[in-house]
């Protein structure tokens, strides 16, 4: 396991790395408004996302390694399949409304619309295939078509436009750009399952009704909560985008962008205890499930302090790098980091509750959570600018995580915040 937290560290921090550095090459050679622009698109393809997949490649993660335990061979090789089909099928409808929404409503070419339609069933079958490989508690290789393969290509890509093919940046090459960088990535997560043999694709496969209706329960909350923290991280710039402007979206997404660095080891942590996670819960043994998260909440604050404390102080520089136009906002970014912060020191809460069964619960917290922030968001957008929707939006994402880690405490008996690093002393 330290070697897996290790690698997907580097790897997601190589991932964060590199899109910051996109990001401000497309800030920089493209314009305040063209980020701006590919902010807005890029947050509504994180957001549909988990309605595409359906919340079900948590379900691979959540019960197989159950079935292991249980002898279910048949539901062990199948369920794989199962959910790469039903979740396929889901994100080209998806795609279909979503180049809709942004052809007919937010007034983008035909081009645009089927770009970004593109990329969210390529989005959907790579997050399926990742979790596949996450069942069988091999998180390192999981990440490899996410972390390392899409940012790399994105920035092959944007860097082969600019310098040898059009000599320019616009909103459909940047797009395109990122459709093939997630098309190939989805390839490299399916090489990896090939090579592993993570899926039996002609093993029998005899699910029974009510297994299934399991996974679509399961799903159908996953969903809800992983929709609602998407929107939660995603909103302030599509809402900047709507109810202010593009140059307001570019501003508050450098933000935000830097900002999520903070959290980017939880994020990390979030992917390689998830397994383990649920293997301990299928033992009943709440002492592990403690264990586990004391050392994933210990290891993404070793790199939040740091990462937060230069960040902070660093801010003007930092912003300087996507324009000249950014100076403004760099109380907005120290406001935003403080709340990342909170944020890694909560724990991993959210996989905790997926992984242990208390998904129901946790997905009221975070939906009604997220209905209030985007009611938030735009009112104080509207009566503040954008000083209003950083406030809200920083109350929103140090906020949640507070009650969920309330909830693992008062319903599992284990404390994933950062004050459970006294288990670790005493062990």
């Amino acid at each position: 396991m330290k070697f897996a937290a290790i690698f997907v560290l580097f790897a997601n921090a190589f991932s964060a790395g590199m899109m910051f550095l996109a990001s401000v090459f497309i800030s920089r050679y493209g314009g305040k408004e063209l980020f701006g622009f590919f902010s807005v698109v890029l947050g509504l393809i994180i957001s549909a996302t988990p309605i595409a997949t359906f919340g079900m490649e948590t379900a691979i993660v959540r019960f197989l390694p159950k079935y292991r335990e249980e002898g279910q061979r048949h539901l062990v090789s199948g369920m794989q399949r199962f959910v790469l089909l039903f979740a396929a099928v889901l994100s080209l409808i998806g795609a279909v409304v979503l180049a809709v929404i942004l052809v007919r409503f937010r007034h983008y070419s035909f081009e645009i619309g089927f770009a970004a339609g593109l990329c969210l069933p390529f989005a959907v079958i790579l997050s399926v295939l990742q979790g596949a490989i996450r069942a069988d508690a091999n998180v390192s290789r999981a990440v490899v078509g996410e972390a390392v393969v899409r940012p790399f290509v994105f920035a092959i890509c944007l860097l082969t436009i600019y310098f040898s093919a059009f000599g320019k940046l616009d909103l459909l090459t940047v797009v395109s750009s990122y459709a093939v960088a997630l098309f190939i990535a989805m390839l490299s997560a399916l090489f990896l399952v090939f090579k592993g043999r993570y899926i039996k694709w002609a093993s029998a496969f005899r699910p029974s009704l009510k297994d299934i209706r399991l996974w679509l329960q399961l799903g159908l909350n996953v969903l809800f909560s992983q929709l609602s923290i998407a929107l939660l991280n995603q909103s302030p710039v599509i809402l900047a985008g709507t109810l202010l402007s593009a140059f307001d979206a570019g501003e508050i997404g450098a933000v935000i962008r830097l900002a999520m660095l903070v959290a980017f080891a939880l994020t990390a942590v979030n992917s390689v205890v998830a397994p383990f996670l649920s293997r301990a819960m299928t033992q009943e043994d709440t002492w592990e499930l403690q264990s586990l998260v004391s050392r994933a909440t210990g290891f993404s604050m070793l790199v939040a302090i740091p990462v937060c404390a230069v960040f902070f102080v660093l801010a003007p520089e930092l912003l300087s790098l996507f324009g000249n136009d950014y100076s403004g906002a760099v109380p907005y970014l120290r406001i935003m980091l403080i709340a990342y912060a909170v944020q890694a020191a909560c724990g991993p809460s959210v996989a905790l509750l997926n992984m242990t069964g208390i998904h129901r619960a946790m997905t009221k917290i975070v939906s009604i959570w997220a209905i209030i922030t985007m009611i938030g968001l735009a009112v104080a957008m509207m009566q503040l600018g954008m000083i209003g929707g950083v406030v809200v939006a920083a109350l929103s994402v140090a906020g949640y995580p507070m009650i969920l880690a309330i909830l693992c405490h008062k319903t599992l008996g284990v404390d994933p915040t950062i004050c459970s690093l006294r288990f670790l002393i005493r062990r």
